[in-house]
């Protein structure tokens, strides 16, 4: 009975959002709602999308969702070239990489990546060549999480017991570590010049790797030397790299994927793209929790505006709202306000709901917040430029980028199964 009466409040509310946010969107005003529980409701939702938690707030809700970060295993000698591939994948100079490693292990360091809204984490083992070094510690701090284990080796570099040692411990340890989390780097590839001598270091190299573990290993070769340039880092292999990353970790394919056509709004947006996908992460998170969602989506969204708005110097207030959501179509809200509320009443049915309703509600609200921080990206970039901005246009920019995550979130979902 005490479900049957929620699950009716939740459906009364469900109509509610989709009304409020097409009302906002036509700037119907707020008296020519009759229906208490509707004008309320649209209070609230104004409430959350225009005036947001603080960040502080939402770190709470973060730890609460308990999302572990995609970890980045690098395995490699000093010098090998692991600073470098995370320079390269983050855009980060050397310095900022440095300092910004942590100690989480006894012989590992972390960094997140980026700083204050992390979507991934780069794990470094510096304990390698010591006799007592044990990879349990390391293994088990990525127990909790998808992880990739990215074994780094220089070509010039002809000495690489060391790392092939600690492969050997965690190949042999009680790990849930596979072949598909496992690829090989190797770096420095001018450093030989001659092209045979190359391939056939790599050929050898490789060989030695897949012996220790057992299995054929994927590779790619790379060499991120700094240019002429200071702090700008040679693209030799970076492509391929990310190609392999994003097989081995498809939670970070939306992050890796690379732009055909960069113009000025979609550079923009690349510098933006991590904060986007910690958002859509942090609602997904949130909106598994049975009864959380209805309220903890649009105001988590609501911090994401604020936050893409404030990057691109633009005041996120009322009159924005309108026009953005006016711009993306009442069809587009509508569908959004109905299914953040059919969702929640999915998840209250008992057994099926919990598990079922959860899994969809992850998948939609990771789809729809990375969609919408996508076109919010493109109409702040239009405000702040004063340039003129086809609705049509961004809508199609919408649809493309929910049918993008929701490929990628198909695919993390296949590859980790729950």
């Amino acid at each position: 009975m005490q479900s049957t009466v929620l699950a009716g409040f939740v459906f009364a509310h469900t109509i509610s959002i989709g009304d409020a946010i097409i009302a906002v969107s036509r700037e119907i005003e707020m008296e020519r709602i009759q229906k208490p529980s509707m004008k309320q409701f649209f209070k609230q939702v104004f409430k959350y999308v225009i005036n947001p938690p603080g960040d502080d707030e939402l770190r709470k809700a973060w730890e609460v969702c308990d999302l572990p970060l995609p970890t980045v295993w690098l395995l490699g000698k000093t010098g090998s070239g692991k600073s470098s591939i995370i320079q390269k994948m983050t855009g980060k100079t050397a310095a900022e990489i440095g300092n910004g490693f942590m100690p989480c292990t006894k012989d590992a360091h972390a960094y997140n990546y980026p700083d204050e809204l992390p979507i991934m984490r780069f794990m470094d083992t510096r304990g390698l060549g010591e006799a007592e070094y044990d990879p349990a510690d390391d293994i088990a701090a990525l127990s909790k999480t998808s992880h990739s284990l990215l074994i780094v080796m220089g070509l010039a570099d002809g000495e690489q017991s060391a790392v092939l040692e600690a492969l050997r411990l965690i190949k042999k340890s009680e790990s849930m570590i596979t072949a598909n989390q496992v690829m090989v780097v190797h770096t420095t590839a001018t450093q030989i010049a001659n092209e045979h001598d190359q391939r056939r270091t790599v050929i050898d190299k490789q060989a030695r790797v897949e012996k220790v573990w057992g299995e054929a290993l994927d590779y790619c070769v790379v060499d991120f030397f700094e240019t002429e340039i200071p702090g700008v880092l040679n693209d030799y292999g970076v492509d391929e790299l990310k190609e392999m990353l994003s097989k081995k970790l498809p939670e970070l394919s939306l992050w890796l994927q690379k732009s055909e056509h960069r113009d000025a709004e979609q550079r923009n947006f690349d510098r933006l793209r991590s904060d986007v996908l910690w958002y859509a992460a942090a609602v997904a998170g949130s909106d598994a929790i049975p009864a959380v969602g209805l309220f903890s989506v649009p105001s988590i969204q609501g911090k994401m505006l604020h936050s893409l708005a404030q990057k691109y110097g633009v005041q996120w207030d009322k009159r924005n709202f309108v026009e953005f959501t006016g711009a993306l179509g009442a069809s587009a809200l509508l569908r959004y306000g109905i299914s953040l509320g059919g969702r929640q009443l999915l998840k209250l049915i008992p057994a099926y709901g919990q598990i079922a309703g959860s899994a969809l509600a992850v998948s939609v609200s990771y789809a729809s917040t990375y969609a919408i921080g996508r076109a919010a990206c493109r109409y702040l970039y239009h405000q702040k430029t004063n340039t003129p901005l086809d609705d049509r246009d961004l809508q199609n920019l919408y649809s493309t980028a929910v049918t993008q995550s929701k490929a990628a979130k198909k695919v993390v979902d296949r590859e980790r199964p729950l």
